[in-house]
């Protein structure tokens, strides 16, 4: 990668450059991470209507609906170029690094492409795209392996609300499942150094985060590549010990490597909510033996038993794959009964999607798209049943809630809601930030976000809870 030489005061005023963040929460902390290193650079960021001199676009790949989502979005980007609301396009990402020749060929208006260990170049990689436009998008691919130790978060520009954050404890996976690109993309599982993630959270809670959610792609199996002995137990005790935090919250823990110990730590520590994101992706044992999930249906109900008997009052929230190749209606029969039977306090589902160069995608009999969206559908529509019930049961109680930002008079107008009061978006500790459902709060008094309070929850409003603040 080449090192430019451009500073800040190579050009008569900041570059400007609009960011454009896609993808699940460990793109969000290297988004952070990167508008940190652009700002830092003396780079002007700009909003997504004001003229840019570089956009840049940080992309998911996981899947193909990803991928869809980041071609339109670069779709979009080429058409402001073309009018000149923006000039060069950077593309960076899981899609930088797992197709970086073929968006060359495929989209000669990107202008570089910038994978995954590019991150703190950023700022000199568009420094040089203004500085020396007329090299051509072959110069400028900057994607190397993405092997080595897990890069440090702290110093981001945080974009979230100003209560809460994401803290990444690993890089990678090693469990090896037959349907996932992410150890093609991001390489083999590594633990962050515990001392830099204690760091890290101490970080966010001096600039005011109240909730720290905690991820990797599996967090459960943290510290064993490291001879970290106590691994995510010894590390969630170890951040619970932080003065000035309040939430703690466990997201991508894998149902294999979920111990006894770290069952018992997350249900002794005060600050552990208690939550967990349990990604399942089924229950029949010939799928999940496909899978290669190293667990079948009795381990799994088990370690659910477990989980309901030591930790109280838990959110127990997974994520499953229908259309698996092969499943056969009976097999989704058996999925079906299963959510209905275990009641899942919250759950995700997508249709399976063959990935190249996994196993999975070698299987024969694969499903019509048709058929796994007719699944999708009737899967989700008992688990929002479900939802639904277990929603209702929260009317009428006092539930604290993190107060995360106060809302627009259209998002109010939108929602319905009462125009005479204030509103916030908020949280109860079983909703997880970005992929749960809300609860939208009234206040008859001042009130400033970013603080837990206690509220009345008095209706529902589909997935969502409508309440008043409760402030004495």
């Amino acid at each position: 990668m080449k090192d430019s030489s451009a500073t800040s005061s190579d050009f008569d005023q900041p570059i400007r450059v609009n960011f454009i963040s896609l993808g699940c929460a460990k793109n969000l902390v290297d988004t952070e991470k990167m508008l940190a290193t652009l700002a830092e650079g003396g780079l002007g960021l700009v909003g997504p209507d004001d003229p840019a001199d570089v956009t840049i676009i940080n992309t998911c790949s996981f899947i193909e609906s990803a991928r869809q989502e980041a071609f339109e979005t670069i779709d979009e980007v080429i058409e402001l170029k073309h009018t000149g609301q923006t000039g060069c396009i950077v593309v960076t990402g899981c899609l930088a690094q797992q197709w970086a020749e073929k968006l060359k060929v495929r989209l000669p208006e990107i202008d570089a492409v910038v994978g995954l260990s590019g991150r703190a170049q950023i700022d000199r990689i568009v420094k040089e795209l203004v500085q020396h436009p007329e090299k051509t998008a072959n110069d400028r691919v900057f994607v190397d392996s993405f092997r080595g130790p897990v890069q440090q978060d702290r110093g981001r520009l945080r974009i979230t609300d100003p209560g809460w954050a994401y803290l990444r404890v690993s890089e990678g996976c090693n469990q090896g499942c037959t349907f996932c690109t992410i150890p093609a993309i991001r390489g083999p599982f590594r633990s962050k150094d515990p001392d830099e993630i204690l760091a890290e959270a101490a970080e966010l809670i001096s600039d005011g985060v109240l909730e720290i959610n905690l991820i990797g792609q599996e967090t459960t199996g943290y510290g064993y590549d490291i001879n970290y002995p106590d691994g995510l137990a010894g590390l969630l005790t170890r951040i619970n010990d932080l003065p000035g935090l309040e939430w703690l919250r466990v997201l991508y823990a894998h149902p294999a490597s979920l111990t006894d110990s770290l069952i018992a730590t997350m249900a002794d520590c005060a600050k552990v909510l208690p939550y967990i994101d349990l990604p399942l992706q089924h229950i029949n044992d010939r799928l999940l033996k496909l899978m290669n999930r190293h667990i079948n249906r009795a381990q799994t109900e088990t370690l659910i038993q477990k989980l309901r008997d030591r930790i109280k009052n838990l959110t127990l929230r997974t994520t499953l794959i229908v259309g698996f190749p092969s499943e056969t209606d009976q097999e989704f029969q058996e999925l079906l009964d299963f959510v209905k039977a275990t009641r899942f306090e919250a759950l995700g589902a997508f249709p399976y999607s063959p990935e190249a160069g996994t196993a999975a995608a070698r299987l024969n009999n694969h499903l019509p798209d048709d058929l796994k969206q007719q699944r999708l559908d009737e899967l989700m529509l008992a688990q929002q049943q479900i939802a639904f019930e277990q929603a209702d049961v929260l009317v009428g109680q006092s539930l604290p809630c993190l107060l995360c930002r106060e809302l627009s008079d259209y998002e109010i107008d939108q929602l319905n809601l009462d125009d005479q009061l204030s509103w916030f978006a908020a949280r109860h500790r079983g909703q997880a930030p970005e992929m749960d459902s809300l609860c939208y709060l009234a206040a008859e008094d001042p009130v400033e976000p970013d603080k837990i309070v206690p509220a009345a929850i008095t209706s529902r409003d589909d997935y969502d809870l409508l309440g008043n603040i409760q402030i004495d």
